[in-house]
């Protein structure tokens, strides 16, 4: 029968150490396709307004070629790096990716919300779709996606007339956290209900989980891909390719490919015991979703000191920057029902912790 093979990488920042080439040594793996994506978490372009925030990730245009160049197929530009260098940076993002022939999804250009792409490939036809969260105005002139649920659920069923399987690009969720939250476990589930076939998400900077739920598969974060590993406090290393074979009927198998990020931000695939260490995580992670032990309350146990610090820190360099701005807005932050729910999170792990070492 005849099938289609789409292999997916998380978030893509195209700088490296040392000169080095961004996948010079993982392009045999990637080459392994019908089809490539992966999430375009940089602007290609060294002009344009700067966004007030601490992390900007922009590359000249030229770095457009690295993604031609290791076979990409498709990217997403839905995220929350994509309009880091506003209106200008993002309309020469996405002609550096037009004239590399590079198809892109979850921005466009005008006000009007952007449209899916469709792609055939022997005789099957995937159509994607992209979408970001976060709190963000698109610039007078182009537009990003946001992840809003009916919308969501309107394109699926758009798109699904026009091809055989509709793919889900999702940049969602908390940074640096490993597991999905309750919400967004439900939110997957909704969306393969309508009619995706696929997710695939990004944006934690962290593996998480996946899982087969009815006829469809949801990778719930990819991780990084090809990232500046030394921005993050654990410096995580770990990342991985999602090989999908698709057939009309559906998706016929997949695999995932275990990877590591090297001292020169460059993936690699992981050998040996590496390969085995990571290989466990995925399964660790995707058993606890698979079997439904993501609760609420374990959830904010998990993630709300890291959470919490992270964006503190992220505060305390907007503020000193840019003054009261951020303060106003580190203020507000922190009395939301996310902040309070952490807050409680927090203080349950460590009452918990604070019993077992008194058992001890």
């Amino acid at each position: 029968m005849t099938s289609v093979r789409l292999r997916a990488v998380g978030d893509v920042l195209l700088w490296t150490r040392n000169g080095k080439e961004p996948f010079a040594l993982i392009q045999h793996e990637l080459r392994q396709k019908d089809l490539l994506f992966g999430n375009l978490e940089t602007a290609l372009s060294e002009t344009g307004t700067e966004s007030k925030k601490r992390w900007i990730n922009t590359n000249p245009p030229e770095a457009g070629d690295y993604l031609r160049d290791a076979g990409f197929d498709i990217v997403s530009v839905a995220n929350n790096h994509t309009l880091d260098m506003g209106r200008e940076g993002f309309e020469k993002t996405l002609e550096g990716l037009e004239t590399r022939g590079i198809a892109y999804i979850g921005g466009a250009r005008g006000d009007d919300p952007p449209a899916g792409q469709v792609i055939e490939r022997n005789g099957i036809r995937l159509g994607f779709l992209a979408y970001t969260s976060g709190r963000f105005r698109s610039p007078s002139g182009v537009t990003v996606a946001k992840l809003r649920k009916k919308a969501i659920i309107n394109d699926i069923k758009t798109l699904k007339d026009q091809c055989d399987h509709v793919i889900l690009s999702l940049h969602w969720g908390i940074e640096n956290t490993y597991y999905p939250s309750p919400n967004q476990v439900r939110l997957a589930h909704a969306l393969i209900d309508s009619g995706a076939t696929l997710i695939l998400g990004h944006h934690s900077h962290t593996i998480q989980g996946l899982e087969r739920y009815n006829d469809g598969l949801i990778a719930y974060s990819l991780g990084n891909f090809q990232f500046d590993t030394e921005i993050f406090k654990e410096k995580i290393n770990s990342t991985m390719i999602l090989s999908v074979d698709f057939d009309r009927h559906g998706i016929r198998d997949y695999t995932t490919i275990p990877c590591i990020i090297n001292s020169d931000f460059q993936p690699e695939v992981a050998k040996g015991s590496t390969r085995e260490q990571v290989q466990r995580w995925i399964a660790k992670c995707s058993e606890r979703v698979q079997k439904g032990e993501v609760s609420r309350r374990w959830w904010f146990e998990e993630i709300g000191e890291d959470y919490l610090v992270y964006n503190l820190e992220s505060y305390r360099y907007r503020i000193r920057r840019h003054g009261l701005a951020p303060l106003i807005e580190c203020g507000v932050w922190l009395v939301t029902p996310f902040c309070l729910n952490c807050y409680a999170g927090m203080i349950r792990k460590r009452l918990k912790q604070r019993s077992i070492r008194g058992y001890a």
